[in-house]
């Protein structure tokens, strides 16, 4: 059973995906995010950091598909996700198999410059593709850089959205990485 808040976290990684609002989430959600990735990132779709993302979210398409999909319908309605999401992700091992590659390539292309960090203007930049509220993106940054030396390594941005994810801990920083929940 998910928490309080692993379920408000979950609804809010629901609309994150289903941007045009259908009440579902498919396949083409996920392209259309990954489209807006590369756009706000302004990286050509044949770039590396592009093909990775396009693997890795097909990939976490099939396992989201094969895990949640209680109707085969190819779309994930709210029930679906929630209850699918806590049983593979928050208390399975699915995470790591096919939502941690996911969400590594989102991070490697937020690290523009590949030095192993995203600057503020950087998670700024992928947060919009995600629509976080511009008001709490840099809430969002603030909570995550624990060391305030302005940037977030890919390790803790990782660690954030494990927190955010699957996590159940109500104090950790990881909740905040979309902003309030």
């Amino acid at each position: 059973m998910a928490t309080e808040m692993q379920l408000r976290k979950l609804d809010k990684a629901f609309g994150h995906l289903d941007n045009d609002r259908s009440g579902f989430v498919e396949q083409q959600d996920l392209t259309n995010l990954g489209i807006r990735l590369l756009a706000e990132f302004g990286t050509a779709h044949d770039a590396p950091k592009a093909l990775r993302i396009a693997e890795d979210f097909s990939t976490f398409w099939q396992e989201l598909a094969k895990a949640l999909d209680v109707d085969h319908d190819q779309r994930l309605s709210p029930q679906e996700w929630r209850q699918g999401f806590t049983e593979a992700f928050v208390h399975g091992d699915a995470f790591d198999r096919s939502f941690r590659p996911g969400a590594l390539a989102v991070l490697h292309l937020a690290d523009t410059d590949d030095d192993g960090r995203v600057s503020r203007d950087e998670f700024a930049t992928m947060q919009r593709a995600f629509g976080t509220p511009v008001g709490e993106i840099n809430l969002a940054f603030d909570k995550l850089d624990a060391d305030e030396d302005g940037y977030l390594t890919i390790d803790e941005l990782m660690l954030g959205v494990r927190q955010f994810y699957i996590g159940a801990d109500e104090t950790a920083p990881g909740n905040w990485f979309f902003g309030r929940v």
